[in-house]
C-alpha cells in the first residue's frame, strides 16, 4: 500500500521526541529596548507637534546664564528654555537663543522687555540671593507692539513697566565718592521708585585740579503721577514739577538699602531749612541740587564720629571691675556666710517642723479652755459680776482666747512664719 499523506496532513512524531514550535516573538529579553525606543518616538512626536518659537537676547554679560539650566519665566511660571549662549561676531555682547512655549507666543512684541533675576545678587532683593547657587533667572515682561523674535535685555527688573513711555534725563553732581553707583540702580522718592541712574560720568579738571562724577538719572514722568491740566506725562509738566519740588527744599542724597551693606540708590529728600535753589542746567541736562554732606563719604563721616575707642575703654574698665569684685576677698567670705546661714536656717526648719502640729492643737485647747472659764464664771456670778466688777475681766479672757485661736490658724497655714516670723514685723 502506498502510505502517502496529503500536502495538509499533521506528521506525527515518535513518541518521547521534543517538538519545535517557532514564533515571530524573539523573547522577554528585547521588551526593555523595545519600550525605550517606543518611548522616544513618542517624545520625539510630542515635540515635533508642539511646536515653539525660538527667540534671541542680547544681554552684556553671561552672568552664569547656563543652557542647562536656565529658563525664562512670566509670573512664576516657566515659559521658555535657554539653548544656547554665544558671543556676538564683535564680542562686545553675548547672545542668548531660547526656545519659548506655544502659550508665550502671543507676548513677543517689539515693547516686551526680558530681564535677569539674580545677576548682581544684593541684600536688598532676597529673592535675587538663589542666583548664588543656581544662576539668573530670564524674566519677561509682556508689552505691546509687532511681534519680534530678537530683544536686548536688562540686567535689572525695570523701574517703568512696557509702556511708560521715554524718560527725562536730569543731571546730579555729588560733592563726595560716589562709590559703587551702577547704571540701573534705582532713584526714589519717599521711597517709590521714580527712575534710575542712566550713565555716571569721570571728570579730572588739571587746571583747576578739581574731579568731577556728574551721574545722569532717568526720570519717568508716568511714575510722578502728575496733577496736571495738561499732558501730565510730558517732559516739560515733568521738569516744571521737579523746579517746584527744588523750591521746597527737593534735593538729591546718595544712600545705601539696607544702610552700609545693601545696594546703591539716589533718592530724593525734602530738607527742612535748606538754601535757595533752582533747576539749573549743566552739560544741557537740567540739574538737580543735592543734599549737603550727601554721598557715601558723609556716612563714612557719620560712622567715624562714633566714639569707638571710648566705647571700647569703657567695656575694658566694666570687665575689669567685674573681675575684681569676683576675686574679693569680702565677696568670697560674704558667700561662705550666707551658705552657713541657708545650712542653720535648714537644720531649724526640720527641727521645728514636726512640732508645729502639736503646738497648734495645744494652742486650740488653751483656747477652748479659757472659753469654757469664762462660760463657768459668767454662770456662777450671774448678775453679781456687774456689781463686782467681773465683766471686763471675762470679756479679756474671751479676747484672748480668740487671739490664741487666731493664732493657732495662721500658724497652720504658715508654719514658716516660725523662723521668718509675719510680713511687714
Amino acid at each position: 500500500m502506498n502510505e502517502t499523506s496529503a500536502p495538509n496532513d499533521h506528521r506525527r512524531t515518535a513518541p518521547g521526541r521534543a517538538t519545535e514550535h517557532h514564533s515571530w516573538w524573539p523573547g522577554w529579553i528585547w521588551a526593555v529596548p523595545v519600550a525605550a525606543i517606543a518611548i522616544g518616538a513618542w517624545l520625539l512626536v510630542r515635540f515635533l507637534t508642539q511646536g515653539g518659537t525660538d527667540i534671541t537676547i542680547t544681554f552684556p554679560n553671561v552672568y552664569g546664564i547656563d543652557p542647562s539650566s536656565s529658563n525664562i519665566e512670566y509670573r512664576g511660571l516657566t515659559v521658555g528654555s535657554v539653548t544656547d549662549v554665544e558671543l556676538s561676531k564683535d564680542g562686545n555682547t553675548v547672545k542668548v537663543s531660547a526656545s519659548m512655549n506655544d502659550s508665550a507666543k502671543r507676548f513677543l512684541t517689539s515693547e516686551t522687555i526680558f530681564w535677569l533675576r539674580g545677576a548682581n545678587p544684593s541684600l536688598s532683593d532676597l529673592s535675587s540671593l538663589g542666583a548664588v547657587l543656581s544662576g539668573p533667572t530670564i524674566v519677561m515682561e509682556p508689552g505691546r507692539g509687532k511681534a519680534a523674535t530678537s530683544f536686548t535685555g536688562q540686567t535689572h527688573k525695570p523701574i517703568a513697566p512696557p509702556g511708560s513711555g521715554a524718560p527725562v534725563l536730569f543731571a546730579v553732581a555729588f560733592d563726595g565718592d560716589v562709590g559703587g553707583l551702577t547704571p540701573g540702580d534705582p532713584v526714589k522718592l519717599r521711597g517709590f521708585p521714580v527712575g534710575e541712574v542712566k550713565t555716571i560720568g569721570f571728570h579730572y579738571n588739571a587746571q583747576t585740579d578739581r574731579v568731577a562724577t556728574p551721574v545722569t538719572l532717568a526720570l519717568y514722568p508716568s511714575l510722578f503721577h502728575l496733577e496736571t491740566a495738561k499732558k501730565p506725562r510730558s517732559p516739560e509738566a515733568l521738569k516744571a514739577a521737579i523746579g517746584q519740588l527744588i523750591s521746597k527744599g527737593l534735593r538729591a542724597n546718595l544712600d545705601r538699602d539696607p544702610p552700609l551693606i545693601g545696594s546703591y540708590r539716589v533718592s530724593f529728600e525734602m530738607v527742612p531749612g535748606a538754601p535757595a535753589a533752582t533747576l539749573d542746567v549743566a552739560q544741557n541736562l537740567p540739574q538737580i541740587p543735592t543734599a549737603p554732606g550727601g554721598g557715601l563719604a558723609s556716612i563714612v563721616t557719620r560712622v567715624n564720629k562714633i566714639p569707638l575707642d571710648q566705647i571700647g575703654q569703657n567695656v575694658l574698665d566694666l570687665t575689669k571691675q567685674i573681675d575684681q569684685l569676683a576675686a574679693s576677698p569680702k565677696l568670697k567670705e560674704s558667700i561662705s556666710q550666707l551658705d552657713e546661714s541657708l545650712t542653720e536656717i535648714d537644720k531649724t526648719v526640720k527641727a521645728v517642723g514636726p512640732k508645729v502640729d502639736q503646738l497648734v492643737q495645744t494652742l486650740r485647747n488653751t483656747a477652748q479652755q479659757l472659753d469654757q472659764a469664762s462660760a463657768a464664771a459668767s454662770k456662777t456670778m450671774g448678775g453679781a459680776a456687774s456689781q463686782t466688777g467681773l465683766n471686763d475681766t471675762m470679756r479679756e479672757v474671751k479676747e484672748a482666747a480668740r487671739s490664741i485661736r487666731s493664732l493657732a490658724d495662721y500658724l497652720e497655714r504658715h508654719p514658716e512664719s516660725l523662723i521668718s516670723g509675719k510680713p511687714g514685723q
